[in-house]
């Protein structure tokens, strides 16, 4: 406990009257949307420590495909060795820390453009130029920095730790919540990715994914539109560190009045703690990963997918509607930052009956930081 309170001192952290907030329904300090420390605290013992979705699995079918992510402020690496094994490396040349991989593709080794130190796929260092006239220099000893790597759900995950527990140990509901709520992308096509850079801090935004309480009035025009919002048929599931939406097509809606849902749910939403979302309909799907890059920064990045079949005008029609919300998301929380920043309303009061879902991440970052701490 000594050590948990002198980091609680560090962070500016009063931990009696956070856990008096977070019973009565309120929010986090309002300073922790902003503070540097607490940004810093929560990237080093939250994000690097987490399992994040990276990409479709099927982008590392086979051999020599890699394909580069950020988990949180880790730049990572995932390659498929000529054995067909995954793994997952910083993507970071030993030599002067410029990137071995760039973007998604096909190689048989991986090379750092700077200096040409080259890598096999395993990350043991193949060659560096000149290093025959060097003393003491041993290739076994500058192999790229691992980090651990899954597929699950038809997607790569990469956790910064290179010893985790496994994925399916770290959110054991996870599983079993994809089969009952027919959370596959199986039989869908991937378009396209959008990347909206946030103007505000990754909690802000993670509040706003998980709860559907803004949506009559932030997307009227858009998922609203769509989808039932209704109290009565808008759904929460929170189990373990993941937080699920569920509802039905919007009847009186114009966009997709006539539809009918082939599973269980027309719209189904997952988050996965503390980075990774999945959502679909019956004909559109996208995976989304947030990172952060600042105190009241972040950017999310969005793959889309598609059933085949559809034709080009009913794709542009599904996926303008998902821009758009994601869109009118972006700015919600860009306006909601400065009051954040102010200070002047230390706490704000959640809503359980709508904002189930905030109470709950909030719990996961307390945790997380209170783990972080040896709390």
């Amino acid at each position: 406990m000594a050590v948990a309170s002198a980091a609680y001192a560090e962070l500016g952290i009063d931990a009696e009257a956070v856990e008096r907030a977070l019973s009565a329904n309120m929010t986090f300090p309002a300073s922790w949307y902003s503070d540097p420390k607490i940004y810093a605290f929560e990237l080093d013992q939250i994000f690097a420590r987490s399992w994040h979705l990276v990409a479709p699995a099927d982008q590392l079918a086979n051999p020599g495909d890699h394909v580069v992510a950020r988990a949180g402020h880790v730049p990572v690496v995932l390659t498929r060795d000529r054995e067909g094994a995954l793994h997952g490396f910083v993507n970071v040349c030993r030599h002067r820390a410029y990137p071995v991989a760039a973007g998604a593709g096909n190689r048989k080794t991986l090379q750092c453009r700077y200096h040409g130190w080259t890598y096999e796929l395993d990350g043991r260092l193949r060659s560096a130029p000149g290093c025959g006239f060097e003393e003491q220099f041993d290739k076994r000893d500058f192999s790229l920095v691992p980090v651990s790597a899954e597929t699950f759900g038809g997607f790569a995950w990469v956790n910064p730790d290179p010893d985790p527990p496994r994925l399916r140990d770290a959110h054991p509901e996870l599983e079993q919540l994809f089969d009952d709520r027919a959370v596959s992308f199986d039989g869908y096509r991937y378009v396209r990715r959008y990347t909206y850079e946030i103007d505000a801090n990754w909690k802000v935004y993670v509040e706003n994914a998980t709860e559907c309480y803004h949506c009559p009035t932030i997307h009227s025009r858009s998922f609203s539109d769509a989808f039932d919002v209704s109290r009565e048929r808008y759904e929460y599931v929170n189990v373990g560190r993941i937080l699920a939406q569920f509802t039905d097509y919007n009847a009186r809606g114009r966009r997709f009045a006539h539809a009918t849902a082939q599973d269980d749910r027309a719209f189904r939403f997952v988050y996965v703690w503390p980075s990774s979302f999945v959502a679909l309909d019956d004909l559109v799907a996208f995976s989304g990963m947030i990172i952060p890059t600042g105190p009241e920064t972040c950017r999310f990045d969005a793959d889309m997918f598609v059933r085949p079949g559809l034709s080009e005008q009913e794709v542009e029609r599904r996926l303008e509607m998902y821009t758009l919300t994601l869109e009118e998301d972006a700015e919600a929380v860009r306006i909601q930052q400065p009051g954040l920043r102010s200070r002047m309303v230390a706490h704000g009061r959640l809503m359980p009956s709508r904002e189930s879902a905030i109470i709950a991440f909030h719990r996961m970052v307390w945790d997380g930081i209170r783990e972080g701490t040896g709390a």
